[in-house]
């Protein structure tokens, strides 16, 4: 199994209305995991902090998209026919 199947496995595998929560907390916890390797990186010139400016808007913005991703999952609710859910 390729490793594009087993994220299509991942993102898609549980409930069609799961893809887009689930797919915006992989986009987010890879930007998140890049941009905190990119803040710590250590310049060869002291004064060009380029690339670490980088991953700290990459790191926030990677922390609002998962902060978003979680509340989205989460207001999913359980999935249809499971036991406590409202639709039978």
């Amino acid at each position: 199994m390729s490793l594009g199947d087993k994220i299509n496995t991942l993102v898609g595998g549980e409930s069609s209305r799961a893809v887009g929560p689930r797919r915006a907390l992989l986009v987010a916890s890879t930007s998140l995991l890049v941009g905190l390797g990119l803040v710590g990186l250590r310049p060869s010139d002291p004064n060009d902090t380029s690339l670490i400016d980088l991953g700290m808007v990459l790191t926030l913005l990677a922390l609002f998209l998962l902060i978003a991703g979680i509340h989205m999952y989460g207001r999913l609710g359980p999935d249809e026919g499971e036991k406590g859910s409202r639709g039978g």
